[in-house]
């Protein structure tokens, strides 16, 4: 029961591929029932500790990415878009590298001038926890630390529908 969402990974995944491979959007998925994300306790680029638990009354975008990986670089740019519009509503994208040095991920922070948190997995421990098979992989959390949306593969993460699921975790927006 630990891993009930993998079966959903699964069906993403030939989904993606079977509507054209990295050239398709993924599709963000919905988990059914009460799937409590894994822990997530890793250190920033800079040494400093950063967890999951700490993000927790935030809707939080865990994505699983790497600096080789051509769909994960191409979706850096639309997270960070993501990230800007809806962070004053509560909302966080954390990325999770996967086994490169911080020399490495540092470069590419500060060429894509992303802002929102990287943390490393050194060792694909957190990796397989989350079962993140395929990068980039991404998981929604909503404020409770439940994984409420997977998606394998490149997003679109700007796209009206991703957005509009995403703002639904977030509640009501207060008038302006």
């Amino acid at each position: 029961m630990r891993h009930r969402f993998w079966p959903l990974v699964v069906a993403s995944l030939a989904a993606a591929l079977q509507a054209g491979g990295a050239s398709a959007a993924a599709p963000l998925e919905p988990i059914v029932g009460e799937v409590l994300a894994p822990a997530l306790d890793l250190l920033r680029v800079d040494g400093s500790p950063l967890s999951l638990r700490s993000l927790r009354g935030k809707v939080v975008l865990v994505n699983f990415w790497a600096t080789w990986c051509e769909p994960c670089v191409a979706e850096m740019p639309a997270l960070q878009a993501l990230r800007d519009a809806l962070a004053p509503a509560g909302f966080e994208v954390l990325g999770v590298n996967f086994q490169e040095g911080p020399t490495r991920i540092d470069a590419f922070v500060r060429k894509t001038g992303i802002s929102f948190p990287v943390v490393r997995d050194t060792d694909g421990a957190v990796v397989r926890a989350w079962n993140a098979r395929v990068f980039p992989s991404s998981f929604v959390v909503d404020r409770e630390g439940r994984i409420r949306y997977v998606m394998v593969g490149e997003g679109d993460w700007t796209s009206p529908n991703l957005v509009s699921t995403i703002r639904s975790l977030l509640g009501p927006q207060p008038a302006r």
